[in-house]
């Protein structure tokens, strides 16, 4: 990458640059950075012409459009300005032409990826509706996950005038016949370039290639590229794309289609498959660092002494407008090195050496000579933050002091009065980093003694001056209070980063993160620390395993009780545990013919290993490594044959991809059955074909469950409960159960055929999707499909975890241990935790519970109960039980402080009962035809105030006002809105109808604010804020109470996981509580306008009856479906439970790498 040149901006809008990647007709590309650090490749576009300027608009648009498969996404643009520019992803790695100039070419399975990629990129491109216009090879980059395609520079879309007759856009050896010829340039071009790319990534030659622009194009019109270069399987589809004739060309999907034999119905899945496909194009080289990295690289490489001095070094060059905006700035020689020691000074240098490709220096200056360093190294970002306020004074002293030096010395030169007192106040008290020049010392010294001879009355000030001029100067550095702030603001910035840092480990490497969240809030209990405190109790991954590299391809399986991974590659094989990372077994060397097409299996036990190619089969026993079994395989569909171990430890199923072609007893070595073929022709799935557990029958599930036989080969129906209930079925270990799954779940004994268990709300949602494999054990049913998962407890059919992978799974299981299941997804085995992250106490199978507002009661009343339990939510013991009528659904009010509980029923009664001796105090009848929603009392404790909705789907709503006392109505009003909470003096209902109510006067009062669709009610915090759940797609509004009216607050809270239907403010108000409809908790922080962590998920159909926080604020209670569930929200409770997750503290050595700037500290 290129330095910026003298006329290269250091900033365009958001965006800082860093240097030139290349530049062209259109334009010039730099490397650039947006606000928060992230690195981008931007554009800046030749000043458009006449007419030109929409059509650019029209052209970014366009390339906006494209999804992001295999291409390089354009993220913004901004084509109104004086300078035009278009901000793209960044992919960072070589172009293929930069890759195969280096030596490389393309051969057999990496350019068939490599050509899968390109024709990813060109059908999301087309699906778009765009045209690429300049596909070549120096337009597609080597990026670490692959390949992509960039450049949309000329793109153009459909809806567009294509390319006029005689006009040449594009690379002339990477153009199709028809533009030379003087057509307009459609898909099929773009076609034509991708097959000209494959042939120069085979032969490290442009195909058509020619000393000058004619030649080119008589090439392009008239020769026919010799193809022998390419593998047979790509040869026809580069020569069909070469075709003379546009219409004679496949369609970019055809040639995906072909390339991943994938389903043309589903154009997102094909895409995705093209995607994972091209994953496997490794990049040549060295990773290519981002800016930031290389100067974090550069400081690591610093000694003690260095890094020390290297904040004052960069400080020196930036600078801080009167507006507020950072540029960078060249700094003189002498303010780096005047007056230093000479060892100090060497110090400098060898900073500046160390940074040199970011810093330039020519002897009389140092300067950034890349800009977005600014944005691009989180160091440098919080050393300018913790130093900004300063950094304007330090330049207007470094200002005034020069020019001050420069012209004489003159006293009318030096700072006076307030800006002298705030000069010197910086200098004194508020530098982190910088220490003063020796000509910016003189130049506040002779400030201070001006001062002095002017106002010897306000001796006072000047002694005020005196003394911050000694702190100023003291050669020690700053006084301990700076010290303490420096520290302070460190440990913030700190904290911040090493949130963030635990947040994007999460999936790599949970324990880190858990750890690391940990420490940011030991270190700062900031917002940010505290949500990523928050995400690590909840996170469900706790551990990851990466198998270890190997020359060439390795494919993989985990046994079943998911502790061990077998990696198997032409190398050999390798056996890993996963809960320790050690090597435990494996050989050398794999003797079978052909290359490996398929993953390996294993039996049960996990005793044997089954590994095929299209030419060979072998099976061995995985403690010995000893062959017991080889075949060779006859060739057919789909790439050949491939074994499959059922529940039966020596029963082997050689399958093609859409039936079964044999089974083999491994005891004998033995081939019986026939083969299978699926009806629809449709590709079998690994669980279609199950052998079970006694290897007496094999489980066929095509729409619906059969069973073979064995070795009879009879066909029997042996469940007739799964028969039509048979997208998926599964084993338990013991082979004494038998679960089968469509919509819904149904297990039955494996013996008998006899249900055991089945409820229409075990719904399976992932059941539906392609592809859906199962497993069971003594505990947990599990469903996967592609991404996506979901576990039950079989004993009360509770879903317990849905699950969406970062990408397919290859296989699921679960452990013994009955807690931890682990994925494999590619080379990564993830350990999930099964358990609870809330503690949950069922008290009721089919209750209503409603609780007190501080958490200290609940009442539990049965739907048909002819009684109401008053329970200690701190205990889960009942204190007391009153009558209520068998289908009389009870709304309670509380009153803890004094011991006193109101029961409103629906049968026209409400009455007062005294906790403190069980006895009702009064009892009095409400209007008919309305039912109870809520009843408080009110703050002082003298009123009860009850509002009730019509009973039918229309009619008023009221609002009743008792004297607590004694039960008499003080008022009675008819209304048109619904309750909701009440302030703080007693006077006020905040409605769910969106506005106040007056209980005096019964009136509403006010203007109103946001309402819930859904018609919930509202929460008011002690601070005043209301907080509502707008609609189902979680939008939830805050507003300031005021009496007058309510203010909306701005910006709202980011959405919540679906249909908020509860909301709770903890005592203090600093926390808001909210519960959707789907039973999934989250946590706010209403200042901060931020999401605390993300979700407590208590998966429920039902919809949840029950929100608030304990009086102390620590805990969260929630009642879903007759289940009291507390959510932990303390830092320190939700710290100490993260710790006892993370096993322990973060070690020092890890401590070292993720925050190296602060001292090691224990956090658990």
């Amino acid at each position: 990458m290129e330095t910026l040149s003298a006329g290269d901006p250091q900033r365009l809008g958001p965006y800082w640059l860093a240097g030139r990647l290349g530049s062209g007709g259109q334009g010039i590309v730099y490397e650039a950075y947006d606000p928060e650090g992230h690195r981008v490749a931007l554009k800046m576009l030749h000043p458009a012409g006449n007419g030109m300027a929409g059509r650019l608009a029209k052209e970014a648009t366009a390339a906006r459009r494209v999804a992001s498969f295999c291409t390089a996404k354009v993220l913004a643009a901004d084509l109104d300005g004086s300078r035009p520019y278009i901000v793209s992803e960044y992919v960072p790695g070589p172009s293929l032409r930069d890759a195969v100039a280096e030596g490389r070419r393309f051969a057999g399975d990496d350019l068939h990826r490599l050509a899968t990629a390109v024709a990813t990129a060109l059908t999301a491109i087309h699906d778009a509706g765009v045209i690429h216009r300049d596909l070549k090879p120096d337009n597609v980059l080597l990026g670490p996950d692959g390949p992509r395609v960039i450049d949309f520079g000329i793109a153009r879309t459909l809806d567009m005038s294509l390319t006029r007759t005689g006009e040449v856009a594009g690379t002339p050896s990477y153009l199709a016949p028809e533009v030379f010829a003087g057509q307009r340039a459609g898909t099929p071009a773009d076609v034509f370039a991708w097959g000209a790319t494959m042939m120069f990534a085979a032969t490290g030659q442009d195909p058509f290639h020619a000393d000058n622009l004619g030649g080119v194009m008589h090439r392009v019109l008239s020769h026919h590229p010799d193809l022998s270069a390419l593998p047979p399987g790509l040869a026809p589809l580069v020569g069909a794309a070469l075709r003379k004739e546009p219409a004679a060309r496949p369609a970019a999907r055809d040639l995906l289609l072909a390339l991943v034999s994938g389903d043309s119905a589903d154009l997102g899945g094909l895409l995705a498959e093209g995607s994972r496909a091209a994953g496997g194009v490794a990049a040549p080289g060295p990773a290519d660092p981002a800016l930031g990295t290389i100067a974090e690289d550069a400081y690591g490489s610093l000694g003690p002494e260095e890094r020390d001095l290297a904040a004052e070094v960069f400080l020196r060059l930036v600078a801080i407008g009167e507006d507020g905006r950072q540029t960078g700035r060249a700094a003189s020689h002498d303010e780096l090195f005047e007056g230093r020691p000479e060892h100090e000074a060497e110090a400098v240098r060898r900073v500046l050496r160390a940074f040199s490709y970011v810093v330039s220096a020519d002897g009389h200056t140092v300067e950034l000579s890349r800009p977005a360093l600014l944005r691009a190294w989180p160091r440098l970002r919080m050393w300018v933050n913790a130093d900004r306020d300063g950094l304007a004074v330090l330049g207007e002293i470094n200002r005034a002091a020069r020019h001050w030096a420069e012209h004489g010395r003159r006293d009318a030169d030096l700072l006076q009065g307030s800006r002298l007192e705030q000069a010197l106040r910086w200098a004194a008290t508020g530098r982190r980093h910088v220490t003063l020049t020796p000509r910016e010392r003189d130049y506040l010294q002779a400030g201070t003694d001006l001062a002095r001879r002017r106002t010897r009355r306000r001796r006072l000030t000047t002694v005020a001056l005196a003394g911050m001029l000694v702190v100023a100067l003291a050669a020690g550095g700053v006084a301990v209070w700076q010290g303490r702030q420096t520290a302070r603001q460190r440990d913030i910035a700190v904290a911040r980063q090493a949130a963030a840092e635990a947040d994007r480990l999460r999936t790599v490497d949970p324990v880190t993160a858990m750890r690391l969240s940990v420490a940011a809030w030991r270190l700062s209990p900031q917002p940010e620390a505290r949500g990523s405190l928050m995400a690590s109790l909840q996170q469900q991954e706790t551990a990851v395993f990466r198998d270890p590299p190997v020359q060439g391809l390795a494919y993989r399986a985990l046994s079943r009780d998911g502790r061990t991974l077998v990696s198997v590659s032409k190398q050999g094989v390798n056996v890993y545990d996963v809960r320790t990372g050690r090597r435990v077994g494996g050989w050398k060397g794999l003797d079978l013919k052909g290359e490996i097409a398929f993953g390996p299996v294993l039996s049960p036990s996990g005793r044997l290993l089954a590994q095929s190619t299209p030419e060979e089969l072998g099976v061995w026993d995985l403690t010995t490594g000893r062959r017991v079994y080889r075949e060779k395989l006859e060739p057919g569909g789909g790439g050949g044959q491939y074994p499959l171990f059922g529940e039966h430890e020596t029963t082997l199923l050689v399958v093609y991809f859409d039936g079964l072609s044999h089974l083999v007893d491994l005891r004998t070595g033995r081939r019986f059955g026939k083969a299978l073929v699926r009806k629809d022709g449709s590709e079998a799935l690994p669980d279609d074909l199950l052998v079970d557990p006694a290897g007496r029958r094999m489980l066929v599930t095509e729409g619906r469950l059969d069973a073979m036989s064995l070795p009879g080969w009879k066909r029997e129906r042996p469940y007739p409960a799964c028969r039509t209930e048979s997208a998926v079925v599964a084993f338990s270990p013991d082979g004494r159960t038998l679960a089968c799954a469509r919509d819904g779940i149904t297990v039955v004994d494996a013996a008998t055929g006899r249900v055991r268990a089945r409820d229409d709300e075990w719904s399976c949602d992932v059941c539906g999707r392609p592809g859906p494999r199962m497993r069971l054990d003594d505990r947990h049913a599990v469903v996967f499909a592609r991404r996506d998962l979901q576990v039950w407890r079989i004993a009360d059919h509770r879903e317990v975890l849905t699950y969406r992978a970062e990408g397919d799974l290859t296989d699921v299981r679960l452990d013994p241990d009955g807690r931890t299941l682990r994925y494999l997804m590619d080379d990564v085995v993830v350990s999930v935790d099964l358990g609870p992250r809330v503690t949950s106490t069922r008290v009721s199978k089919d209750a209503e519970i409603r609780f007190s507002p501080t958490g200290r009661w609940a009442t539990v009343a049965g739907y048909e109960a002819t009684s109401l339990r008053l329970m200690d939510l701190r205990t889960h013991r009942d204190v007391a039980t009153f009558a209520k009528g068998s289908e009389d659904p009870v709304v309670p009010g509380f009153d803890e402080r004094r011991g006193r509980l109101v029961l409103a029923g629906a049968q026209s009664k409400v009455r007062l009962i005294d906790l403190r001796t069980s006895r009702q105090v009064w009892a009095v009848r409400t209007p008919e035809y309305n039912l109870p929603e809520q009843v408080v009392f009110s703050p002082d404790g003298t009123k009860v105030i009850m509002s009730m909705g019509p009973e039918g789907q229309s009619g008023p709503f009221r609002v009743m006002v008792y004297d607590a006392a004694t039960g008499r109505t003080l008022h009675a009003y008819r209304t048109t809105v619904r309750g909701g909470p009440l302030t703080r003096d007693g006077k006020t209902l905040v409605t769910g109808s969106g506005t106040y109510f007056d209980l005096t006067t019964g009136k509403q009062a006010g203007t109103g604010f946001a309402v819930s669709e859904e018609g919930y009610s509202p929460a008011l915090s002690s601070r005043g804020v209301i907080a509502i759940g707008q609609d189902e797609d979680g939008r939830i509004a805050l507003w300031q109470y005021d009496p007058r009216g309510p203010t909306p607050i701005r910006p709202a809270l980011p959405r919540a996981a679906g249909s908020v239907v509860l909301l709770a403010f903890s005592p203090d108000g600093g926390t808001l509580a909210t519960l959707t409809n789907s039973g999934k908790v989250q946590l706010w922080d209403p200042a901060g306008r931020r999401r605390l962590g993300g979700s407590f998920d208590l998966h429920t159909l039902r919809e949840p009856e029950a929100l608030t926080f304990s009086a102390d604020g620590r805990t969260v209670y929630a009642a879903v479906d007759g289940t009291v569930h507390q959510v932990p929200v303390d830092p320190e409770q939700v710290a100490a439970a993260v710790c006892r997750r993370a096993g322990g503290a973060l070690p020092e050595r890890d401590w070292a790498a993720h925050l190296p700037d602060v001292p090691y500290r224990e956090t658990c």
